[in-house]
């Protein structure tokens, strides 16, 4: 099964867990950002994804240590100051489908990915 070509929820999900933190984040931040929105840990292939298209968008940027930003186009979709998270997807999920999502060659490390995943389920089950 191939990946889907337009953009889907992940997608937004992601931009939306960057924007957050309206500065540099890390895959572990993102991670939480995703989980504390959505109530759901964002898998390494919709992460995948999701990079692919915002970056070929041009709404995000990423950094050599594996940092993420929202460039200027992506700032402008993502409202700091909307409040409500289910209107922050709202609005990026309707911004997001006037544009033709355009693909990047991005790939997250595994050992990266998997590092950061297990960071952060064992700072979750710590929490708990």
């Amino acid at each position: 099964m191939g990946a889907p070509t337009g953009w889907v929820f992940a997608d937004t999900w992601v931009l939306a867990a960057i924007g957050v933190y309206q500065r540099r984040c890390s895959l572990l931040e993102m991670v939480a950002a995703g989980d504390w929105m959505n109530h759901a840990v964002l898998e390494e292939h919709e992460i995948n994804e999701a990079l692919t298209k915002l970056v070929g968008a041009g709404m995000v940027r990423i950094y050599d240590d594996w940092t993420f930003e929202l460039t200027d186009d992506g700032a402008s979709v993502f409202s700091a100051d909307v409040r409500s998270i289910q209107t922050q997807l709202e609005v990026i999920e309707s911004a997001l489908s006037e544009l033709e999502p355009a693909r990047a060659k991005v790939a997250v490390p595994k050992d990266v990915m998997t590092q950061a995943l297990a960071d952060y389920r064992e700072h979750a089950e710590r929490s708990t």
